[in-house]
């Protein structure tokens, strides 16, 4: 690229894939909502220093980061291939199984992470192997599909997107832990059976 797009007060770069192994720059205006905040940052949520900002924040494992990643990767804000698109635009087609190859995890890594972020509202099932990651974070596409696909995550009654504290996701461990432990409690209490004594038969007499 001979030069790159001048950048004035109020407005940004917009980074978007060709389709052909190249970039495009644009230049649009920031809006300046702020979608989440938390008690140790705000701002606008589609700012990508912002969601750095907050991921880097949580004390959580370095597996469910990269499963962040992978999913925000996958977006494509491209129109060349909307004839072959397995996934609507604004919609990620993959499951844990590709996860797992993709991002080189356990199955036990991806599915933690996978339910961690559909806890907090960051990513919802909209149908098996179909995910929508939430459009007041993350939206790869203008900001007319942005307000689209922000309809449709309503519609499909989508939880509201959560900015958790850094110690959240230890919390949220431990939480899970004190489930897990609970309903293994019921199981066995529900395994255990009384068992009727027989009374001793009576002997026919010769």
């Amino acid at each position: 690229m001979e030069q790159l797009p001048i950048v004035r007060s109020g407005e940004r770069v917009v980074m978007r894939s060709d389709g052909k192994g190249g970039m495009i720059l644009g230049v649009e205006r920031i809006k300046g909502r702020e979608f989440a905040a938390s008690a140790v940052c705000s701002g606008y949520v589609l700012d990508a220093r912002l969601l750095m900002d907050v991921l880097g924040s949580l004390k959580m494992p370095g597996s469910w980061f990269q499963v962040w990643c992978k999913l925000s990767a996958l977006q494509n804000a491209t129109r060349s291939d909307d004839q072959v698109r397995v996934a609507a635009r604004g919609f990620v087609k993959t499951n844990q199984r590709d996860l797992q190859t993709q991002c080189n995890l356990s199955a036990a890594s991806v599915n933690e992470a996978s339910q961690f972020f559909t806890h907090i509202g960051w990513v919802r099932t909209a149908k098996r192997g179909i995910l929508q990651l939430n459009p007041w974070l993350t939206v790869a596409g203008t900001s007319g599909e942005q307000q689209r696909w922000q309809q449709l995550w309503n519609d499909a009654k989508g939880p509201i997107c959560v900015i958790p504290h850094p110690d959240y996701p230890a919390e949220w461990r431990r939480a899970r832990e004190a489930e897990k432990k609970a309903a293994e409690a019921a199981r066995r209490k529900d395994k255990i059976v009384t068992l009727r004594q027989r009374r001793p038969g009576h002997r026919a007499s010769a």
